[in-house]
């Protein structure tokens, strides 16, 4: 299992390192896009009529990243009201939070899945732009996945920690 679980922290790894990639080109994006538009507004009286539709997009593309980040790096919001102090005892709760994860997400994919068919059926743009609504629904459903995965990695990482007894290193811990 430890090997599953070293081979599953090496993907997730890299992509850590390729969503931190693509959140600083969102960022800049939206604040280059903003910038523009705030520029046009008050030296041509007029705007770029699909900045802000454009902002919420990468907005959401940014939290979407953002929470995947949280997830590998351990740094969800959560309370901590127990705190064992075995490893075995602690990794235990961590295992239950971490199951309640993923059945949440498992349910919200599901609702997803239906959203997406009901979208791709009837196409609609979000912006002047080539964006349809579909696309934001893709990106939440990936987003959601790549969510998933992260929480199973720790799920197993619970696991090995129950059966050895010992603290498992590895994964996202690093900024």
């Amino acid at each position: 299992m430890k090997k599953l679980y070293d081979a599953l922290v090496k993907v997730s790894d890299t992509i850590f390192l390729a969503e931190k990639w693509l959140l600083l080109i969102a960022v800049i994006v939206a604040v280059a896009v903003n910038f523009a538009n705030v520029c046009l507004r008050y030296l041509a009286n007029r705007g770029l009529s699909y900045c802000e539709t454009l902002s919420v997009c990468l907005f959401m593309f940014m939290v979407i990243i953002g929470c995947n980040i949280a997830a590998k790096t351990d740094a969800e919001i959560k309370i901590e009201i127990i705190r064992f102090k075995k490893i075995k005892s602690n990794a235990a709760i961590g295992l239950i939070r971490d199951l309640i994860s993923i059945a949440a997400i498992v349910l919200c994919l599901f609702g997803l899945k239906d959203t997406l068919v009901a979208v791709t059926t009837n196409l609609q743009k979000v912006t002047p732009l080539p964006i349809y609504t579909y696309h934001l629904y893709i990106g939440m459903t990936i987003g959601f996945v790549m969510t998933l995965i992260d929480h199973v990695i720790i799920a197993v990482k619970h696991l090995i920690e129950i059966t050895t007894g010992e603290l498992v290193e590895g994964g996202c811990k690093t900024t």
